[in-house]
Parts: structure tokens; sequence; C-alpha cells
């Protein structure tokens, strides 16, 4: 093809040879003929006066190859410019796909993700038929299920699933108005999916996401299950929409119809539209990105938490074909201080190499891992099946509450192995921890710690593998919990371990006299 305008493609950047039209919302870049990105022109009215723009980070890893780049309008699907390239040094082309050959785009996220248009399997139907699922078990369990979120957008403003959505969103409009009370309800409702053999992944104590898969263990879909409430005059749905909102727009529900079904929906659905997108809602914008206010933000992480705190990041980089490493096996810090036979916890498992290690020198090991991407690698790569592999969200109280009744009613002492867990997981997470290894050393158990005391170079809130916790303020935040930080040393494994700064030491109660 020759080049349609002059469009520019380097592994870099897009350069269009001019200003987008003033009548094209969204451009959609297409790349040997399926979409993998959406600029969206009406949200962010500044990059309309842009002619450049940089590959989103996500995409740059698979700029390496041959490739027909398009440029269209994402309403009406003309064509403004195209132009034929030879990026990186592979002459293979170029393919955004995940290990099982199934297109990628960016998301709303800004995350690369399946959608429904890059599908030839049937997702859409097998999404659908999920929601109709769903939506009965939460009528049988005496709830008042709609849909929201982009399942509702596309009912009413197409009557078709969007194409560049990946997954279907159902709400409930709850009765309850205060947190706690809401919190208990989303449990009960938690214990009644899972009671029905669904798979549940809990965002916070407002937002449950049901997680289906194929045969062979990968991930097909989600139906994300939201609470919503009102309280003093406002509507509320975790974890994005808060507005102004009567409740003759919620109620009685109105039905809308989506690939000829029929839902559900708030009595005036453009009133819930604007508030959980804008008043640009009517326009098809595949590159929109929801804005949460900051003052939201932090009241529904007050009022429920966030239970799965960069959870998505793992996940991404324990996917199947990530190029994940964990580090240096640390085995040996833990066997060389406990007995053989030993039961042993691994916290933040990983890839397992450290759990699958402890079990061939004959201990009992639990493995633990909030990561359901890295603990199906984990399974595959224990051949001899020694290890119980065990997703627990260690953030969660109420499972970490399960753990210490485990470790309270052992028979014999308990011991564990935190391998760059702490440092990677954030303040409110590690209270649980802490209570956890507590109980550990007090029945006599051996802990030891792994953790980087050094920053990446490349530091990112994005990017925990990059996070450190200095040793002096690790002992003052154990102070509170009543153990110490004894024997910590530098550690020479790998010559990663010295540019981060990388200790191991053992966890201890601290003295009578200490800071306890």
């Amino acid at each position: 093809m020759s080049d349609v305008g002059h469009l520019t493609a380097t592994s870099a950047s897009l350069t269009f040879p001019e200003r987008p039209p003033t009548s094209v919302p969204s451009l959609d870049v297409v790349v040997n003929g399926h979409r993998v990105w959406s600029i969206d022109l009406v949200s962010k009215p500044a990059r309309r006066a842009r002619r450049s723009h940089r590959w989103p980070e996500p995409l740059v890893p698979y700029l390496d190859g041959t490739a027909t780049i398009t440029v269209r309008d994402s309403v009406s699907g003309r064509t403004l410019w195209a132009t034929d390239v030879a990026l990186g040094t592979s002459l293979a082309a170029i393919a955004v796909v995940d290990d099982h050959g199934r297109h990628l785009a960016v998301n709303k996220w800004g995350r690369l993700g399946r959608s429904f248009e890059g599908d030839a399997t049937g997702l859409r139907v097998r999404i659908l038929d999920r929601l109709d699922e769903l939506l009965e078990i939460t009528r049988e369990i005496g709830l008042r299920p709609f849909v929201v979120g982009g399942t509702l957008l596309g009912a009413v403003r197409e009557g078709t699933v969007l194409s560049h959505d990946d997954d279907a969103d159902l709400a409930y409009l709850s009765e309850h108005t205060h947190p706690a009370d809401l919190a208990l309800e989303s449990f009960g409702i938690e214990r009644e999916l899972t009671g029905r053999g669904l798979e549940v992944l809990r965002h916070s104590a407002a937002h449950l996401q049901v997680t289906f898969r194929t045969p062979d263990g990968a991930v097909d879909g989600y139906v994300d299950l939201f609470t919503a409430f009102f309280k003093d005059g406002y509507i509320n749905q975790p974890f994005h929409v808060r507005g102004r909102m009567e409740s003759a727009s919620m109620l009685p529900f109105s039905t809308v119809t989506l690939e000829g079904r029929s839902y559900p929906a708030p009595a005036r659905p453009a009133d819930w539209l604007v508030i959980n997108y804008d008043e640009n809602w009517h326009t098809p914008l595949p590159g929109y990105r929801l804005h949460t206010p900051r003052a939201t933000v932090r009241r529904f992480q007050n009022w429920f938490g966030t239970p799965n705190f960069q959870h998505e990041f793992w996940e991404d980089s324990y996917s199947d074909g990530a190029a994940h490493a964990d580090g240096p096996q640390r085995a040996h810090l833990l066997h060389d201080l406990v007995a053989p036979g030993s039961q042993v916890l691994d916290l933040g498992t990983g890839l397992g190499r450290d759990a699958i290690s402890l079990a061939g020198l004959g201990h009992r090991v639990i493995a633990l891992d909030y990561s359901a991407a890295a603990l199906r690698r984990a399974r595959d790569a224990d051949r001899a099946g020694a290890v119980q592999w065990r997703p627990t969200n260690l953030v969660d109280p109420r499972q970490t509450a399960d753990l210490l009744e485990l470790v309270g009613a052992a028979e014999a002492p308990v011991h564990a192995l935190a391998s760059h867990l702490v440092e990677r997981m954030g303040d409110l997470g590690r209270a649980n921890v802490w209570r956890l290894l507590r109980q550990v050393v007090r029945r006599g158990g051996v802990v030891v710690l792994v953790m980087d005391t050094v920053p990446a170079a490349n530091v990112s809130f994005d990017d925990p593998t990059t996070w450190h916790l200095e040793v002096p303020d690790l002992q003052q935040e154990l102070g509170r919990f009543g153990l110490h930080l004894l024997d910590v040393r530098r550690l020479d494994d790998d010559p990663r371990d010295h540019e981060r700064g990388t200790v191991s030491a053992r966890l201890v109660e601290a003295s009578k006299e200490g800071d306890w």
C-alpha cells in the first residue's frame, strides 16, 4: 500500500500528515487489519492539536515486524491515513495477540486486553449467556439487579454489545446505606456465588468479579457485579460512579434490549450514563478512559478498601508468555533454619520456585499467591505435585484469618518464607501479614524475609518490583506489632541483589522492654 497522506510510523510513535478533521471524534489505529488502540479526541481535546502520538507502552514489545498501519474514523470506519512499514528486525507480520492467538487492544485502563471485535470464537454470546446466568442468580437470592457500564451503554446507544468492550457489567441496588451493612451483604453474596461453583474475585467490599474459564483453564471472560446504593441524595456504585440522582431516575427499573435480549436498567438510563461517563456518552469513543474524581476514590477506598491493590500488574506479569522472572531462589535461607519435614508457608510464591525447592528438600509446603496466572504456571512447574497451591489474598483479613487458624491448630511449629513480598504489597496490606507472622513466631515458627532496600533506577508506582523498604523504617513499623528484624544481612546471589540492596532477615518477637 502506498502512503496515504504520508502517515509515518516508527517503533516509538505515529505521526499524522495533518490534524484530524474536527468532525472526527475518535481515531482507531489498526495494525494488519486489527484495531490495537484508539485515540479519544473529545474527552482530551489537546490530542486533536497533536500530529505525533507515542505508542502506548503495552504495545511497544509487539512492534517488531512488518505491518500495514491504518488510522480510521472510529465512528464511520473511513480510512484517513495508512502506510506499510517494517519495524524492528523481524520479517514476520506484526500480530498483537495473546498466547492463545487471540487479538488484543489497549483497553480503557491503558492495558492490553481482549475485546469482542477481536474475537472469532463466540465470546460475545458466551458473555451474554453468563450475564443471564448471573442475573438469574441475583434475582433468586433476593437482589435487585440491573445492567450498568459498557453493557448499559451498548444497549442504549446501539442495541448491541460494544465492539471494543471485553466484559459485562451488572449491579444490584441495595437497600442498605451504611458501608458496614453493604460490605456484609456483599460477603454474603460472594458465599452464595462460590457455593454455586462460580469463581469469584473480590476487588473491594462492594465489587465482585465472576471469572469464567475455558476447559484448559485460560480466562474466557468476566462479569462484574457492583453494589449500588443511595446515600444523602447521591447514587453510588463503587469503584467509579457517584453523583446526585433522584430515586425516580433509578426506580422503577426500565427494560433495555441488548443483542435481542432484555435486561433491567435504571428508570432513566441517560441520567446514569452521564454520571458513569459524561455528556458525550452518545458519541462512540473506543479510546475513552474513565476518570474518577479523587474525592470519590478516597471515599470508596475508605469505605470498602482495595484488597486487590496492583492485582492487574501481577496478572499481566505472570500471564502466559510474559517474560517475568522471580529472581534467585531463596529456599535455602529457611531450609537451613528449620527441622526436616517441617510445615512451611511460602507467602507470595509467584512462579513457585522456592516452594517447589522446599518441597524437594522434604518440607510440607503450602504456597500462597493472589495471582491466578502465577499459580497456574507454578502448578505446571510442580511436576511432582508436592506443593499445596492455595489462592490467597493476604490483604483480605478474612483470608488471613483462615491462615491464623491453620497456624494455631498445627501440632508443630509452622514456618514461613516471604521473599520480595512485604516491599511490594503496600503498607495497608502488610498489617495483615504482620498479624499472621506474629502468630507464626509466637508458636515457635521461623520466619525469613527477603526484600529490596534500594529503589530501582526506574522506580514507578505502576511497577511494584521497583519498590523498596528501608530497614529502619520497617523496624519502626514492626514495633507496632511487637515484632523485630534479627540477623539482617546483605545478599549477593545475583547482581541485582547488589543494585537493589537486597537483604534477608529473621522476624522475631520484640523484647518485653523493647517497642512492644
